[in-house]
């Protein structure tokens, strides 16, 4: 059994790249079909299913890879005990709740619940997973792993083509038509995505392409077109990210990339120089004036509203807070009628100002205080039920990946994933400061991009930390790093410029 065991893992590893290679390229491929889906009017079971299948696969071969078992166990210990404990405060909450407050109780938001939490714990798992592939294929898994991506931008690029020719591209901001979505099912979660992989395309494409410049150069517009045409600010930061970050780590790494160097700073000056016939500049336009309209909506509601009560006779803090019942009724619906009005209006602090009153995203973000507030120790600690985000007619699922995770995970679970981050955050610190000559590699450039675009995606949206497609290619953007830092073997020897020869290694003896 053991050596048809060994005979067995032989055959894996020898198949890793091109197993690596077929994970990634799946992931557009689901994605487009969750469109479809969504277009039919059908629910993501099927690609939830294939999604969720996918991870138990990659899991089991992780594991039957690894040399270190005990690493796996612990995660899924780790894991269990948490889901556990998020359980216990969900069931808690659920048996206190009154049918008639209306709140999303059930089995089915249990399951909903359940599934929700598994997204965020696939994070650690696939990156574990890929770390193990990672040792156990080297250099062949790494080439893999950048060709893939480079692939993948590949496909989104032909699919926003074919998309926009047919007609059917959905568009970033439907309600404005505004931005090349192409048939990807959410835009934040696209847009995360298409920043992780458009540096490490390019840049492989720089690496590779010293002999002729016209993949390097075709590679870099089309990246930075993608960006430029997917319309938000985060895509549009992402270009700035990736000319000024991958030129000047061309700058320090690679001097003589001089071609290369002018390439990304002229493909980023010129998306630059266009910001205002570009499509993220266009929405941001019609954001600002749709928010004076509503800005003098709803100071006609508090006029109406003020008058009314000078009518009726109120004065001082009656009046003050009569006033403002209109507006935060309009604004802030669901709020008001779960907390109260004057809860409501003592949190915003009585503002009539359109930023704060009619902003989505504070909305979000106020009621899940006021939940929390409301919400038992143990829910505090380890999150509160997905359903709970909902209210009524109205989804308060808050728009910032970080705050989710503590509303949905609790403190506990919000510290757990912070330190998982942290950590592959200091072995780069600490690489940089043992040996940044060694270390800070044109590939390295590329993918501490991409993890910083990654984080704030993540900061900023909720596109990515519960969402699987975006995810997973964070997971493989950590595992890399991981691979560059921890299991890369660089050549120790120098050139007679006492130079470290860019892109050369030895594999690790262990392998």
């Amino acid at each position: 059994m053991n050596e048809r065991a060994l005979q067995s893992n032989g055959s894996l590893v020898s198949r890793l790249p091109q197993l690596m290679m077929a994970l990634i390229l799946l992931q557009p491929v689901l994605d487009i079909l969750s469109f479809w889906q969504d277009q039919a009017g059908a629910d993501n079971t099927l690609t939830l299913a294939l999604r969720f299948g996918m991870l138990l696969v990659v899991a089991l071969a992780g594991f039957c890879l690894s040399g270190r078992k005990r690493i796996y166990v612990a995660l899924a210990f780790v894991l269990l005990g948490f889901g556990l404990c998020h359980a216990a405060a969900v069931i808690q909450v659920d048996l206190q709740t009154l049918p008639g407050e209306r709140e999303a109780t059930g089995f089915w938001m249990l399951l909903s619940d359940f599934a929700n939490y598994v997204r965020v714990a696939q994070i650690p798992v696939f990156t574990l997973c890929f770390i193990t592939f990672l040792k156990r294929s080297g250099e062949k898994g790494f080439a893999a792993i950048e060709r893939s991506f480079l692939l993948v931008l590949l496909i989104v690029a032909a699919v926003e083509v074919v998309s926009v020719l047919t007609g059917t591209n959905p568009y970033t901001y439907p309600n404005k038509s505004l931005g090349i979505l192409g048939w990807f099912y959410f835009a934040n979660s696209q847009s995360a995505i298409l920043s992780m992989i458009v540096p490490v395309a390019i840049m492989a494409a720089i690496r590779k392409g010293t002999s002729r410049w016209i993949q390097p150069l075709c590679i870099c517009v089309l990246g930075f077109a993608v960006l430029y045409c997917f319309g938000t600010r985060l895509s549009f930061a992402a270009i700035g990210a990736t000319g000024v970050g991958l030129a000047f780590t061309l700058f320090v790494t690679n001097r003589k990339q001089k071609g290369a160097i002018a390439m990304l700073l002229v493909c980023t000056a010129v998306c630059v120089g266009t910001v205002f016939q570009s499509p993220m500049y266009e929405n941001q336009s019609r954001v600002a004036e749709n928010a004076v309209r509503k800005q003098a909506y709803i100071d006609t509601l508090v006029a109406g509203d003020e008058a009314w009560a000078r009518d009726y006779g109120l004065t001082g803090e009656a009046l003050e807070r009569q006033r403002l019942v209109g507006a935060y009724h309009f604004y802030l619906g669901g709020l008001v009628e779960k907390y109260g009005i004057s809860r409501v209006i003592d949190l915003y602090d009585g503002t009539t100002d359109v930023s704060e009153l009619a902003n989505v995203r504070a909305a979000k973000r106020s009621y899940c205080e006021l939940m929390l507030e409301d919400s038992p120790l143990l829910s505090r600690l380890f999150g509160l039920e997905l359903g709970d985000m909902r209210y009524r007619t109205w989804n308060y699922d808050v728009e910032n990946d970080f705050y989710g995770i503590y509303v949905l995970c609790g403190l506990v679970g919000l510290g757990l994933l912070s330190a998982f981050f942290l950590y592959f955050f200091l072995l780069i610190v600490k690489a940089l400061l043992r040996n940044a000559k060694k270390y800070y590699t044109s590939e390295a450039g590329a993918w501490g991009v991409a993890l910083v675009m990654a984080m704030l995606h993540a900061f900023a949206t909720a596109g990515i930390l519960r969402r699987p497609n975006a995810s997973f290619y964070l997971s493989v953007v950590l595992a890399v790093i991981y691979y560059l830092v921890k299991l890369r073997r660089y050549e120790e020897t120098k050139t007679q410029a006492g130079k470290f020869p860019a892109g050369t290694y030895r594999k690790d003896a262990s392998q």
